[in-house]
């Protein structure tokens, strides 16, 4: 070897000891709930790997909804397959954490808050929003998604039978406009698929929504007045409106095709409703109608991101991660793939949300909905898909008549208190 080479070749061989090791890539399993919302989770992690490059963020095959998803996690920790990180919807949140915390299977997450400051955590997130991730006072989830039902509208159809938006104030207004645009001919009036939905949130709006509330301890609470007034709603919606049984996604596909005149259901799909639409006739959206009794609720729909990770580089990365989707960035890219309301202060600034709000009024019908906004119920122990299981079927039982309301809401009432009492 020449002598210029061998200094070249020393060279080299110093520069590659003195530079520092390259960073180790970290990769994230990542489970979410709903295959749709693929279309905000995947810009999501690419924005996140593109700032940070060490982090790798792969998806497992998206769950049905919160209920398969719930089941899905607890199978894994009993096999020891448990990804990193998971959605959980905010009903299911509590039972999670009683089962993984003594195992030692999720991270708290209020010392990591606390690391970052109290002037962050000021200026990132309401106290109302982070207690959608608590249990028992501490935190153990990131809100990421929010939401309450809101009611969508046909403005072509509802115009064509002399009605306005004022009409679905109320749900009498309501039936009363399905009622006509169904005697039309033109369209079915209405979808209210509380019996069709992956979970109990539609059926918990109807009783929080009467003035009601799901448990009081360890007893059935809506066996009342707040019982009664909603079963005998759903029956009347069928009855009085000849509601089609559609589940969501039919309805959603229903009303895109101009073919149902009002649909009632998630803020998150504002976007696929628009962008499935496509300006063939005016779309609108109202608040869920004024509350039957008193001040009346919502339940705050949506999942809270925990770190199951147990290896500590990656419940170092999934913190990051964990952050970024829950920053004013990450929550901006969620909104506008869903429609869902930002659980982050700063997305509702112009330089983020802000303009986008202002020329689409229609996007911020949820977010007023704040104030009434309680909650997501979730059952004791493992109870609670067992329980919406059960449920659904009374519930599908009372409008289609083969029930009662009065004899349905016993039932409802009798499997609520059985298998709840099963799991304490």
């Amino acid at each position: 070897m020449s002598r210029w080479m061998r200094i070249v070749a020393a060279g080299c061989l110093a520069a590659a000891l003195g530079a520092p090791a390259a960073a180790e890539t970290v990769t994230l399993d990542v489970q979410y709930a709903w295959p749709s919302h693929k279309r905000f989770h995947e810009p999501l992690a690419e924005a996140f790997m593109k700032e940070h490059p060490d982090i790798k963020i792969r998806y497992l095959a998206p769950a049905a909804s919160y209920t398969d998803g719930q089941q899905r996690i607890l199978r894994s920790a009993v096999t020891g397959a448990l990804p990193d990180i998971w959605y959980s919807g905010y009903n299911y949140l509590g039972e999670l954490v009683r089962t993984l915390e003594p195992r030692g299977e999720i991270a708290e997450l209020g010392p990591l808050l606390a690391a970052e400051g109290a002037d962050w955590l000021k200026a990132n997130y309401a106290d109302t929003v982070l207690r959608l991730g608590q249990v028992d006072g501490r935190q153990w989830g990131m809100p990421l998604t929010s939401s309450t039902p809101i009611v969508y509208y046909n403005k072509d159809l509802l115009a064509s039978v002399g009605e306005s938006a004022d009409a679905l104030r109320t749900w009498d207004g309501i039936i009363g406009a399905a009622r006509k645009i169904t005697a039309s001919g033109s369209a079915d009036g209405m979808s209210y698929a509380v019996n069709e939905w992956g979970d109990d949130w539609l059926w918990q709006a109807l009783i929080l929504n009467a003035g009601g509330e799901m448990m009081s301890g360890e007893t059935v609470a809506f066996g009342g007045e707040s019982g009664r007034s909603a079963v005998s709603l759903i029956r009347r919606l069928v009855t009085e409106t000849h509601m089609p049984f559609l589940d969501e996604d039919q309805a959603i596909q229903q009303f895109a095709a101009g073919k149902l005149g009002i649909f009632i259901g998630s803020t998150a799909e504002v976007r696929v409703m628009g962008d499935a639409i496509g300006g063939k006739f005016g779309l609108g959206t109202a608040p869920y109608p004024a509350p039957v009794k008193g001040a009346g609720g919502l339940p705050v729909g949506g999942s809270a991101a925990v770190i199951l990770a147990q290896d500590p580089a990656k419940r170092k990365a999934a913190w990051e991660f964990l952050k970024f989707i829950t920053g004013p960035a990450g929550q901006k890219t969620v909104v506008l793939g869903s429609g869902y309301m930002p659980t982050n202060l700063q997305t509702v600034r112009s330089d983020y949300l802000g303009q986008f709000y202002a020329a689409h009024p229609d996007w911020t019908t949820s977010v007023g909905q704040w104030p009434i906004a309680r909650p997501w119920f979730g059952y004791p122990g493992a109870s609670g898909p067992r329980i919406w299981d059960e449920q659904k079927v009374v519930l599908s039982q009372i409008m289609r008549g083969e029930v009662t309301p009065e004899a349905g809401l016993a039932a409802l009432v009798e499997v609520t208190a059985r298998l709840a009492k099963a799991t304490n």
